[in-house]
């Protein structure tokens, strides 16, 4: 047994403990949060998802939007902190290509510019994010890119330099 501690809406505030070490937070009877006895703090609602693109590489050589990679995560309504980054190779000399953030076909957040200034095969890391406060609801994000000049590839290597985009949501 923890040591609950609940904020009741009908009797206020109580207190129900034991010797285990352990903390359970409730509302109204319902644990939203727990320390235990070995310090590790838990939270309900909260959620993280991680994807990657496929392991085939991704090549980008038009002005139209491709998904470099995407992740599906619900939300308890909470804003949803968005990390995405990878790595590209330009097949020239000079060249740019743009990317961002999408929920669903929405952009969400700046849109980015990565221009190569030296010669073809110099690789590069991009990294972006961006915090999108939403309704509770299941919601898709992926980073996509397009051309600006030239062609570039993502993940050349294939999964283990895939793009890649985590959706958290905060508390």
């Amino acid at each position: 047994m923890t040591v609950k501690i609940n904020a009741d809406t009908s009797d206020g505030l109580k207190f129900v403990s034991d010797t285990s070490g352990a903390i359970d937070l409730q509302s109204n009877g319902t644990t939203k949060a727990s320390l235990s006895s070995g310090g590790v703090f838990t939270t309900t609602g909260q959620s993280q998802v991680q994807s990657h693109s496929d392991a085939s590489a991704v090549t980008i050589n038009s002005s139209t939007a491709t998904s470099l990679a995407e992740v599906t995560i619900t939300t308890t309504g909470k804003p949803v902190m968005l990390t995405a980054c990878g790595n590209s190779n330009p097949g020239q000399t000079g060249g740019f290509f743009l990317y961002r953030l999408y929920r669903g076909s929405t952009e969400i957040g700046k849109r980015h510019k990565a221009e190569n200034g030296g010669t073809s095969s110099q690789n590069f890391v991009f990294a972006i994010t961006h915090i999108d406060v939403v309704a509770a609801g299941t919601y898709t994000y992926s980073i996509k890119a397009y051309q600006g000049s030239g062609t570039h590839v993502f993940g050349e290597d294939g999964d283990v330099e895939a793009a890649v985009i985590t959706a958290h949501e905060i508390l």
